[in-house]
């Protein structure tokens, strides 16, 4: 199972915000899970690098302050034009 490394995202939401990260080399991502939603920001380069092992739909581990969360990668929203990644989805199992 590969894991995925998170920080918290606490600050600097909605899409300026996003398109901040993005520009800075970070991937804005979100976690769905029945406690509530918990923002987060990756790597983008390391989950990349990720994705070649891990697809939508796939379970994978994400790694977040200490805790670890075992999830399923749902969405993946990605600029066509620069083949660059803009967000990712995943559902808490």
């Amino acid at each position: 199972m590969v894991t995925i490394n998170a920080t918290l995202r606490k600050e600097d939401f909605g899409s300026a915000g996003s398109r901040r990260l993005v520009r800075a080399g970070y991937l804005p991502a979100e976690m769905y899970g029945k406690d509530g939603n918990i923002h987060i920001v990756l790597n983008a380069h390391d989950f990349d690098l990720d994705l070649r092992k891990v697809g939508v739909g796939m379970e994978c581990e994400i790694a977040l302050e200490g805790k670890t969360y075992k999830c399923v990668l749902k969405a993946l929203q990605e600029n066509v034009m620069y083949g660059t990644l803009l967000h990712a989805d995943f559902q808490i199992v």
